[in-house]
């Protein structure tokens, strides 16, 4: 396939085929390359040819950006992500507060965000606003703890007072315990692309039965595979962090996280010890501290 130039001002440095992403007229994707600028803002065009062949080599050249996504694990250099995560640490301590830390790993796939219009092509990962890595948001880790503890507690009082009440109860008030978003845990995070084939591709979009004669429409996305995950809380209270992250550690592996978790998706189980810097508080998966001084 001969590349395609990506559209506006990046066509100038860089193009793509059904293999990667890469750059043109000398220039270089470095291995930490922000995916956000990669994968939010490139669109591919050839106005040298037909609508239809426009449209294959677009589809195409978005299979290279996600292979170059996976083969670049989203810009996880190692010395960057160990930066942010003694980042993020330090930040924790000199919050004052009481945190406890569940470190995390897929079981199988992870895909979170799959369907974010954030971008341009639906790569199926939440993206750190910052960084480009994956990241699990904050929201996402508490509606997951949240449907954990109404199975473990019920509509017992505690379960709105620590997470806050549940979306569309006219309601706004924040719960006692804050969740962060969850970064990698000081190394990256393995990243590849999965497919999805649909065979009923017209049915699910509304425009005619379904039935046996339409063809199968494969569609990828990219898919963490590996590595931990820090799952991090706050809060005034060491009783009320340490409750909170007991129903985490129990619904990343009862429940799940993200999208088709009814097809073995989103997984996760914990793992132990935490990260130095964490003095264990009763279980070897979670690990907390009365937050101080930053060393």
């Amino acid at each position: 396939m001969t590349p395609v130039p990506a559209a506006g001002p990046l066509g100038r440095v860089l193009v793509a085929d059904d293999t990667t992403v890469k750059g043109s007229a000398g220039y270089q994707l470095g291995p930490g390359a922000n995916p956000l600028v990669v994968l939010r803002r490139t669109a591919f065009l050839d106005n040298e040819v037909s609508r239809a062949e426009k449209a294959e080599k677009a589809e195409k050249a978005v299979k290279g950006l996600l292979r170059w996504a996976a083969q670049a694990r989203l810009g996880q250099e190692e010395s960057l992500v160990r930066a942010a995560a003694a980042r993020r640490r330090r930040a924790v301590e000199a919050s004052g507060l009481e945190h406890a830390r569940v470190l995390v790993r897929p079981m199988w796939h992870l895909a979170v965000g799959l369907g974010d219009q954030a971008n341009a092509h639906e790569v199926g990962l939440s993206l750190h606003g910052t960084y480009g890595w994956p990241v699990i948001p904050g929201s996402s880790l508490k509606g997951m703890a949240r449907a954990y503890a109404r199975l473990d507690a019920g509509n017992d009082e505690s379960v709105t007072r620590l997470l806050g009440p549940p979306p569309g109860a006219g309601q706004h008030a924040c719960g006692e315990v804050t969740f962060l978003d969850a970064l990698p845990a000081g190394d990256p995070v393995d990243v590849a692309v999965d497919v999805l084939t649909p065979h009923q591709q017209p049915y699910y979009g509304g425009r005619l039965p379904p039935g046996e004669h339409h063809n199968p429409v494969p569609f990828e996305f990219l898919v963490v595979c590996g590595g931990s995950f820090a799952v991090d809380l706050l809060g005034r209270s060491r009783d009320d962090v340490r409750r909170v992250a007991e129903w985490c550690v129990g619904a990343v592996d009862e429940i799940g996280l993200g999208a088709k978790t009814n097809a073995g998706y989103g997984y996760l189980t914990p793992v132990g010890p935490a990260a130095a810097g964490s003095a264990p508080v009763g279980s070897d998966r979670i690990a907390g501290q009365a937050a101080g001084p930053p060393r």
